[in-house]
């Protein structure tokens, strides 16, 4: 006979199996209990009545690690409890006297801050806690290099965003004035390769006009690519153009094939490799062809032609002679390639970084490089930075916890001078929604108390762990704000702006010429694709004469007239931008219903434009540090000036280097955090337990940790509290049920 419950659904047979345990009377009393954060008691035998303490690790799945995997963890493992051995540590500390600087560095600076910083010969590991102020250090350090004498010139600050660069010789300039900091060269990866390779670019053999595609752009060549090769028609559904954009990228970024990044991450694409292989070619191919960069092909080029070129090694290594890299441990394999080969001469190289914070794998991001630091660099100095800056004791507590149960690692341990008292908090609910409305409620109760809600933050795994807690908020008419979505740079008027001053500076550029020429009423995929192929045969020049009866003609002639007019030199940049957008105001107002609220962006856009006086560094600075989201109301006021800044929603990669006040982590159950996904490799745990680090040390004042009693998926349902939670020990945080 059928079971009553066949027909219910996986949530409604939870529900349904607790009821039969639990009496209304109780259920309303462990609600009350779940929604309500209470201190951990102590029993008269002196044990945490903390429940998670309950919870034993080995009770969860223990991930078998293969033979050569255990083999490269001993190796990195005696190297990373090696480094002690290396680690300054002077009784006292070196006196900077009879030098007359205008800077007094000892006074100014903790212990470990003031070796890093006048420690500028030889290669130098500064091993930096999450809050702990390497900006501070990486800046005085700038400063104090001028200080002595070396050329700013000769100094190469690489960081991973251009904010970062730019504030660190903002804070030096305030410290030295008169000190020339605006010629340090600095900036990210990207942008140090663009500028070096168009700068250099005869003496390496490459075109100096080239432009730079972002991703977007990518998988559209890539689509064009699989159309022409009939990938589209396949019998079986072929991988999508920004799959395939994925794959290829990974494979370049961690140095391995796509075979290997197929069978490591996509196992149901195996029967299309060698498509993939083709496909990867093809668009190597194609590019060259048409003088377009993408972000990969900037690092690689730059890598082989330090590689290649003798002389323009030499070059490089004599104009950088002091070399300095922020946020070490997100370098990858090509990137660390480059930054050995500049200090290949003088050795003079610091890098600066946190290992228990490399959480960019998927993108490429080599973990080794800062662990593999010393081996590479025998005769390197190690610094740690461990006085904290940013979170309370007991905040660190918990923190120094979870990244000491790491497998890898430099092990540290941070201590702060704020002794406020508040331990982590960390409690279960009933379902996701009682988790969502207690996250509400506090933040209201928070608010009563003076936080103000920006400096609130709820950061979390995965995107759809906020689904839930938005609803809450919205219940509460609280404001946020959800980091991500459509960036600036990435809506389709932009692009089609930018697309049209690409072609100004590159006139092969076909996919620029593809995405504008379709902006012409008549002109579809075939008929751009024929346009293109006669510009490509005149090197880049429009025969509008060709297609002058063709139903498309005028708006033909009247796009070339507007790329001519663009094209003057002896004119401003910002006079250009607007010829382009006189031109294209007509389209944009046939294309949208709301062309009014998109041309405010064109109206920032043009503003942009007039703090540059070339063409082509305004490209590479839209296309390898694109401005924010911010810019999209810069002309639209506040419809009420008191009202509140929002409170943050994000995912903790998106978080890293941020802080806030107080910070929630939710969905804390094992599956969920780490990922299911995560829970298959140890490689992959890790990096998710570092994660997890970065989400709680993001905290100054607060840190509340929660999770439902249950979660269920289409594969698969989840009961158990995080892993990472239940390593910690029970007295660094409070439980509640």
């Amino acid at each position: 006979m059928p079971d009553k419950n066949d027909n219910l659904s996986p949530e409604e047979r939870v529900s349904d199996f607790l009821r039969k345990f639990v009496n209304n009377k109780k259920e309303k009393e462990t609600k009350k209990t779940l929604n309500t954060f209470t201190r951990s008691k102590q029993n008269t035998r002196g044990r945490s009545t903390n429940p998670f303490a309950r919870h034993d690790i080995n009770e969860y799945v223990q991930l078998e690690l293969p033979e050569e995997v255990k083999s490269k963890i001993t190796h990195l493992q005696q190297i990373a409890s090696s480094i002690e051995d290396k680690v300054i540590k002077p009784k006292r500390l070196p006196s900077l006297k009879g030098k007359n600087f205008k800077i007094d560095y000892k006074k100014e600076l903790n212990r470990g801050q003031f070796l890093a910083t006048i420690t500028v010969n030889g290669p130098i590991l500064v091993i930096a806690g999450a809050g702990s102020g390497k900006t501070r250090t990486i800046t005085y350090r700038v400063a104090y290099l001028l200080e002595n004498q070396v050329p700013p010139e000769e100094i190469l600050l690489l960081t991973f965003t251009r904010k970062a660069a730019n504030e660190m010789v903002k804070r030096t300039s305030e410290l030295l004035p008169e000190g020339n900091v605006d010629q340090v060269m600095r900036g990210t990866f990207h942008a140090f390769a663009n500028y070096t390779l168009r700068r250099y670019a005869n003496m390496v053999n490459i075109p100096i006009n080239f432009t730079i595609v972002d991703t977007g752009d990518s998988e559209d060549i890539i689509d064009l690519i699989r159309s022409e090769l009939k990938f589209n028609k396949a019998k079986k559904a072929f991988p999508r153009k920004n799959r395939i954009q994925g794959i290829i990228s990974k494979s370049r970024n961690c140095s391995i094939s796509i075979q290997e990044v197929v069978e490591r991450e996509f196992t149901g694409l195996l029967d299309y490799v060698k498509d993939l292989e083709l496909i990867a070619r093809v668009y190597k191919e194609y590019k060259r062809a048409n003088n377009v960069f993408d972000y990969d092909d900037l690092m690689e080029v730059l890598y082989e032609s330090l590689r290649d070129f003798p002389v323009f090694r030499e070059k490089m290594q004599e104009r950088y002679r002091y070399i300095m890299v922020d946020e070490f441990q997100d370098t990858n394999i090509v990137q660390k390639g480059i930054v050995d080969f500049l200090a290949g001469k003088h050795h003079n190289i610091m890098v600066v970084g946190d290992d228990a914070q490399s959480i960019y794998a998927f993108r490429g991001a080599n973990f080794e490089n800062i662990l593999t630091f010393p081996a590479v660099y025998p005769d390197c100095k190690i610094i740690k930075l461990e006085q904290n800056y940013r979170s309370n004791q007991d905040i660190l507590n918990f923190t120094n916890n979870i990244a000491n149960n790491a497998l890898l690692g430099y092990k540290k341990t941070l201590f702060s001078e704020n002794s406020n008292e508040f331990k982590p908090i960390a409690a279960k609910y009933y379902d996701i929604q009682e988790e969502a409305d207690f996250i509400g409620d506090k933040i209201l109760a928070l608010r009563e108390q003076g936080i103000d809600f920006e400096k609130i933050a709820v950061l979390y795994r995965s995107s759809f762990h906020s689904n839930s807690i938005q609803t809450a908020l919205i219940a509460r008419k609280i404001p946020y704000i959800v980091v991500g979505g459509i960036k600036f740079i990435e809506r389709r008027h932009i692009k089609d702006m930018i697309s049209y001053l690409r072609i100004i500076l590159n006139p092969l550029d076909a996919v620029a010429w593809n995405r504008v020429l379709k902006l012409i009423p008549g002109v579809g995929k075939v008929t751009a694709s024929k346009i293109i192929e006669s510009i490509q045969a005149n090197d880049g020049k429009l025969n509008v004469e060709s297609f002058g009866k063709k139903k498309f003609g005028k708006g033909l002639a009247d796009l070339q007239k507007a790329l001519e007019t663009a094209s003057r030199e002896d004119k401003p940049l910002i006079y250009r931008v607007e010829v382009l957008r006189d031109y294209y105001n007509p389209i944009l107002k046939e294309l949208e219903t709301d062309y009014r609220k998109r041309a405010q962006d064109l109206d920032v856009l043009q503003q942009m434009s007039e703090r540059y006086e070339v063409l082509d560094r305004f490209l590479s600075d839209f296309a390898l540090d694109p401005p924010s989201d911010q810019f999209q109301d810069m002309t639209t006021p506040l419809i009420d000036e008191t009202e509140e800044n929002p409170m943050t929603l994000s995912t903790i990669h998106s978080a890293k280097g941020l802080e806030w006040h107080t910070v929630f982590v939710p969905h804390l159950l094992d599956g969920l955090f780490p990922s299911s996904r995560g829970l298959k490799k140890i490689e992959e745990l890790e990096e998710e337990r570092r994660l997890f680090y970065v989400a709680c040390s993001r905290a100054k004042e607060q840190l509340y940790l929660s999770m439902p009693s249950y979660f269920s998926s289409w594969d698969d349902f989840y009961t158990k509290p995080s892993r990472f939670l239940i390593e910690v020990d029970p007295e660094k945080y409070r439980g509640s049920k």
